[in-house]
């Protein structure tokens, strides 16, 4: 059988299920919320199964991207109400089309890295949905965690373990306490990724985190225990930076997320950059709020850091980590990775010392002065700070390079010029492009989009999505490929 047939088949089974459900929802009243789920389910097993049939990938990706475009003209017009005419509104089966195709064209041909993923999505998302909403008392997550509950991410956590443990074991990949094992160290990462992600998005977050971990797991590390004993030491990290006010709830289970990928795929060298980073930072941020009475006013969060802080800080990082995992150059990798470490290092510790000690800063791009803390304005001892920052990621790069990595001098090298690159452009993208408002209450410049208990503000400049996250996440993207020059240049 050819892949146009069964393509063919695949979309009249999508079809069918989709009818079906429109006619359930039509004739018996059957809740859109419920019909929605059914769908959702029946859809994921079919995607699951299919690399199992298909010879060439390009039939399946080809397939969902159609459907996603079937999908945005049915939710613009309000058709299928069965999927769609649901509350809260969300592009959730765009989502979960986008997760097939890029699953299809990155994870090919690797059936059990598309299949297990999808059946997570469809067993363990749906079983979160109903134990979450149907419970009567369901405990509530923190705020942060888009209004998910305890007991659904418990549904998550279970389902998803048993899910990955069958699968794994039908794949030939272990016998059933290896499998056991490998479900174990799975659920965490299920449940505390679809607990983060709002609106849907858990519909392409949830496999593709689940197909990141089993990576790891099979080609990266030989047993899971290593994972299973990584997410321990994440825990009580995390736990610990909560009840130091250091980390927010949201904030926490991003940081449990990268310990749990970088010292359960990494070992210690990938992970201690991060953590000798978070650990000096946080202390000199509550040290620089004690220090300035009045700084709060003037950045956009405090010290206590949330998870869009820990994204912007780390993601690069772990983005260069995963890259290294699926095959890039370890050699290249690993300056890039101690680059982007360095950058946000560098940008931290700057911008503490200057407020700290609330020195005049000067705007980089016009030297006027500026109040310390003010976006874009630098000061000589948080200059100083700064290669501080970058020198020490650069030292703990050289002393626990991995194995493989024999340029450690230049990696180092490469960190240091990367963070100090990483910072600069921080500095000018913070006083050309990055959004600065204006209190209508007391005329403060402020990063806040609320000030003075919540009164409006009004924009002076720079663009609207360019808050201070998105800078420190573009910076650390320049300061990995900053580092990645300075490496091939001194490495010639």
């Amino acid at each position: 059988m050819n892949d146009a047939y069964i393509a063919a088949l695949c979309i009249g089974a999508v079809v069918i299920i989709v009818a079906l459900s429109e006619v359930v929802g039509r004739l018996l009243r059957v809740p859109g919320r419920i019909t929605r789920l059914a769908v959702h389910v029946a859809s994921g097993v079919l995607v699951a199964v299919a690399p199992l049939a298909f010879q060439y990938r390009w039939w399946p990706a080809g397939i969902a991207l159609f459907f996603i475009t079937i999908l945005l003209v049915a939710r613009y017009r309000n058709w299928l109400p069965s999927i769609h005419a649901v509350r809260p509104s969300s592009y959730g089966t765009v989502w979960f089309a986008l997760a097939v195709v890029l699953l299809y064209l990155s994870a090919w041909p690797k059936p059990v890295l598309i299949t297990i993923p999808l059946l997570v999505m469809a067993f363990a998302d749906t079983a979160g949905v109903i134990v979450g909403e149907a419970r009567r008392g369901a405990i509530p997550l923190p705020e942060g965690f888009a209004g998910k509950s305890w007991d659904g991410s418990m549904a998550v956590f279970a389902v998803t373990g048993l899910t990955v443990s069958l699968g794994w074991e039908a794949f030939g990949l272990g016998g059933t306490g290896h499998a056991l094992l490998v479900g174990l160290a799975c659920a965490p990462v299920a449940a505390v990724v679809e607990a983060l992600s709002p609106r849907g998005t858990d519909n392409v977050t949830l496999p593709l985190s689940m197909a990141v971990t089993l990576v790891l797991l099979s080609e990266v590390i030989s047993q899971p225990q290593a994972m299973l004993l990584a997410e321990v030491v994440a825990l009580v990290l995390v736990i610990g930076a909560v009840r130091w006010r250091a980390l927010r709830p949201d904030g926490a289970a991003g940081v449990f997320l990268m310990a749990t990928w970088l010292l359960g795929g990494g070992g210690w060298p990938w992970t201690m950059p991060l953590i000798v980073f978070f650990i000096l930072s946080s202390i000199l941020s509550r040290a620089s709020d004690s220090l300035r009475p009045a700084g709060g006013e003037v950045i956009a969060k405090g010290s206590v850091r949330d998870l869009t802080q820990v994204a912007a800080n780390g993601g690069i990082a772990l983005a260069i980590f995963f890259a290294a995992s699926l095959g890039f150059p370890l050699k290249l990798a690993w300056p890039a990775f101690l680059g982007a470490v360095a950058t946000a290092a560098s940008d931290t510790w700057a911008t503490e010392i200057g407020m700290g000690l609330r020195r005049q800063a000067r705007l980089i791009t016009t030297g006027r002065r500026v109040p310390a803390g003010t976006s874009g304005g630098v000061t000589l001892v948080g200059s100083g700070g700064g290669v501080a920052g970058a020198l020490l990621i650069g030292i703990i790069g050289w002393i626990l390079a991995p194995a493989g990595v024999n340029e450690v001098i230049h990696s180092a090298l490469a960190a240091l010029v990367g963070g100090l690159g990483g910072c600069l452009a921080d500095s000018c993208l913070g006083a050309t492009v990055q959004i600065q408002f204006r209190c209508c209450s007391c005329g403060t410049v402020t990063e806040r989009r609320r000030h003075c208990d919540g009164a409006e503000v009004e924009r002076i400049r720079g663009w609207r999505a360019m808050d201070n996250d998105v800078v420190n996440a573009v910076s650390g993207l320049v300061g990995a490929a900053v580092a990645l020059l300075t490496f091939a240049v001194v490495s010639l």
